[in-house]
């Protein structure tokens, strides 16, 4: 029977579930149950379970922050999370730290049987990628470099690498049903708790993979092929070729399969020079504006978690560079990089908010006179995006307050209205673009979110007393 440990801080909702699902048909049994997310840890700690269903929101430790530290005490635990309609955007996010899926309060019993239907087939299947002792034995050899011991071991298990024969490494990452077909030749070894490796004969490829089963709303997994390989010295390159590639989650946030990216050193050069100019200037609309860039090219696959590792790394040196230690982390690995944040969108969100306070000295005078927390929240955001479409609109919707209210709460707690606040975060920042560049008016107008340039002139001019040409001259 697989262990089962529910975590929510509704005693009522936790015991509706023990009692209304049927977890012995699908081989479960609810071995613990937890009222927080400490108590949640520690159960996780204490019981090693096969599977998690927590609430997002808890007192002492979230929902997420139980996903990532549960993932650390117990790598092989599948999560999946309980949330209501008001916290659907955090479940989307717990979807980025490797859970499983969701499901929406109020809940229906047919759709948690059905998620524990596939989270059962997910278990069975993980079994059969458990590698055998005697490939084992030849990854390790692989690694060791030991060029003549690893082609015996290859010889040995029926898998001999020549020029008409040439084989390609394979790598699965994440927890899913095999992709792969088992009845062909291949050999299978484990890389770390939660990667396997294949070899394959490179032209039985295509027939080995089958298509993969992305069916629920599992995004952590994903399967890297290498190179094909004739010689034994490019074996080990292909080997971590495929290994990068199986990370192709990361970047696009969808299982799949995927293939090395042909680098462009130019790209990633760009941006990290980019960043460090923003950072030294301390441009905090620059440094959101290029992380942000970063976005599309890593949906679109044309940043890897190599260019995450460098762009993540880089931020880091630079605020040490600065004399700024604090929450200062560097990551040693991939490996790292992956567990930690899971997604690009979640190590972005997490670099933009982490220099927020190092780039922006008003904001966090300007949030100190704020008592509201979703006031707060609304005034982070607009100093990370007020160079783009803001209304009071999208805001409403997105922080989920009527328009009404957003505006009489706006102007209670900040001392002037949206339209105001939000004209005054633009034309602050275009002072500083006419002082210390040489970009033209008009496309000063457009980068600090004004369509209009005889709307941005006029607007300039009513708040600083002269046109920007004039500002400029006077500089």
């Amino acid at each position: 029977m697989y262990k089962a440990v529910i975590v929510d801080d509704e005693r009522w909702i936790v015991e509706g579930i023990k009692a209304g699902v049927r977890w012995e048909n699908y081989g479960f049994q609810v071995a613990g149950a937890a009222e927080n997310g400490q108590e949640g840890l520690e159960l996780i700690e204490k019981l090693r379970p096969d599977f998690v269903l927590t609430d997002i929101k808890m007192p002492l430790v979230n929902g997420l922050e139980l996903i990532k530290r549960g993932k650390e005490i117990s790598p092989h635990t599948i999560f999946a999370v309980l949330s209501g309609h008001a916290e659907f955007a955090y479940a989307q996010k717990a979807l980025n730290y490797g859970t499983f899926g969701y499901c929406l309060k109020p809940f229906e019993i047919e759709e948690i049987e059905s998620m524990l239907g596939k989270i059962a087939q997910s278990l069975k299947d993980r079994a059969q990628l458990e590698p055998e002792n005697d490939a084992q034995e030849l990854y390790e050899i692989l690694c060791s470099g030991n060029e003549q011991l690893l082609a015996e071991k290859l010889l040995s298990a029926g898998m001999p690498v020549s020029a008409g024969m040439p084989v390609t490494p394979i790598v699965v990452q994440g927890y899913a049903p095999a992709p792969y077909r088992g009845d062909m030749q291949h050999i299978r070894f484990r890389m770390n708790s939660r990667r396997v490796g294949l070899l394959v004969y490179s032209h039985r490829v295509e027939k080995f993979l089958s298509p993969p089963d992305l069916s629920g709303n599992a995004v952590d997994y994903s399967v890297g092929i290498g190179p094909s390989s004739a010689s034994l010295a490019d074996l080990e390159a292909a080997l971590e070729a495929a290994s990068v590639a199986a990370y192709g989650s990361f970047s696009t946030g969808k299982g799949g399969i995927y293939r090395p990216v042909v680098p462009s050193e130019s790209t990633i050069d760009d941006l990290l020079a980019e960043l460090t100019g923003a950072l030294a200037l301390k441009d905090r609309m620059r440094f959101v504006s290029v992380m942000e860039s970063c976005r599309p090219l890593f949906y679109r696959y044309a940043l890897t978690i190599k260019d995450a590792y460098l762009i993540f790394n880089t931020v880091m040196y630079l605020f040490t560079r600065e004399g700024v230690k604090e929450h200062t982390r560097f990551l040693e690995g991939y490996d790292q990089l992956y567990y930690d944040y899971g997604h690009s969108d979640v190590m972005i969100d997490y670099l933009v908010k982490h220099t927020l306070n190092h780039l922006s000295d008003e904001l966090s005078s300007r949030l100190a006179g704020v008592t509201h927390n979703r006031i707060k929240e609304i005034l982070t955001y607009i100093h990370h995006h007020f160079n783009q479409e803001i209304s009071i609109q999208s805001l409403s919707e997105k922080f989920y307050l009527s328009p009404t209210y957003l505006s009489q709460l706006f102007k209670k707690e900040v001392g002037e209205n949206f339209v105001e606040y939000l004209s005054h975060q633009r034309i602050q920042y275009a002072c500083r673009l006419l002082a210390e560049t040489d970009m033209t008016v008009s496309q000063i107008g457009e980068k600090c979110g004004f369509n209009d340039y005889f709307y941005f002139t006029r607007i300039f001019k009513r708040l600083n007393g002269m046109t920007p040409t004039q500002y400029r001259e006077a500089q």
